[in-house]
């Protein structure tokens, strides 16, 4: 009854084929990363080299100028060192770009409300005439379930979102426009 069979976790010839593909595989990569190395590294000694000969070039040719073996050029330092006092320092100049500019949101009362478009999740789209230029937009007015929290995070990623966006069927957000109150 004690039958023996060999058991299923037992090395046969196909774990070992398996394994001798491995071992060339493995030793394949290494042969391609040691020969990718040595080309590196014999580029690097290349311009190593390069900036050698420049270098014996320029003291070369400083030596002829001045007629006396001195030391090599330097680079010109252009950050002062950290001892510096700052009066000894060169003014600073900021740079200035355009930006819009900041201020309050502008009333609502701006726009002449057409008619009403379409309700959404987060709000009531209309159509709407600006006073000033004529033109027509379209007014998105949140909803404000519970204002007694404050302005809702929805509200806020929307307008990121609009603020973001840049394609052809989506419409751009100008401006965020209050009324006298918080739902408005």
């Amino acid at each position: 009854m004690a039958s023996h069979s060999k058991s299923r976790w037992a090395d046969d010839e196909e774990d070992a084929a398996l394994e001798a593909q491995r071992k060339r595989e493995k030793e394949l990569k290494r042969k391609v990363k040691a020969e990718k190395q040595r080309k590196l590294e014999e580029q690097e000694s290349l311009w190593r080299q390069k900036s050698v000969d420049a270098t014996e070039d320029a003291t070369h040719d400083h030596e002829a100028i001045n007629g006396a073996a001195e030391r090599p050029f330097k680079r010109r330092k252009l950050s002062p060192e950290p001892d510096t006092p700052l009066k000894e320092l060169p003014p600073a100049k900021l740079l200035r770009f355009p930006a819009p500019e900041w201020g309050p949101c502008r009333h609502v009362d701006n726009f002449e409300k057409l008619n009403h478009i379409e309700e959404g999740s987060y709000g009531w789209v209309s159509r709407a005439k600006e006073t000033a230029t004529g033109e027509i937009v379209a007014l998105k007015k949140l909803k404000m379930d519970n204002s007694n929290d404050g302005f809702p995070v929805t509200g806020l990623r929307e307008i990121q979102t609009l603020m973001a966006s840049r394609h052809t069927n989506i419409v751009a957000l100008r401006e965020v426009v209050m009324g006298d109150k918080l739902d408005e």
